[in-house]
């Protein structure tokens, strides 16, 4: 992974800046650990979150980031392992694991 984007991850995710949320990128209330990613990716990019539409990359109903953004962080796939390649990101999200939680696993194994 790109060090200097695993940095703005890792502290956009313990910032308290995102409210965290489960099974999507992003819902009207909250983000997941990867929507957060893909939320950078936005900014610096001018892109725009959108409900809907063809063609856009960035829907909330989405579960995993698009190729843009998996190639412009370096990661290796659209929902990391980490634990040593025993868990996902997204599983640890969805399924009670806090954002400060994630971050550590985000520095320690990617």
């Amino acid at each position: 992974m790109n060090p200097q984007i695993k940095q703005k991850w890792v502290s956009a995710l313990r910032s308290g800046d995102y409210k965290q949320t489960q099974h999507r990128l992003r819902k009207e209330d909250g983000f997941c650990c990867l929507g957060v990613l893909c939320d950078l990716y936005i900014k610096e990019n001018n892109e725009e979150w959108k409900i809907d539409g063809v063609g856009d990359y960035f829907y909330e109903q989405y579960k995993f980031p698009p190729l843009s953004v998996i190639e412009w962080s370096g990661l290796v796939s659209d929902n990391p392992s980490v634990c040593n390649g025993k868990t996902s990101l997204g599983y640890l999200n969805d399924n009670g694991t806090t954002f400060n939680e994630i971050a550590d696993l985000i520095e320690e194994h990617l």
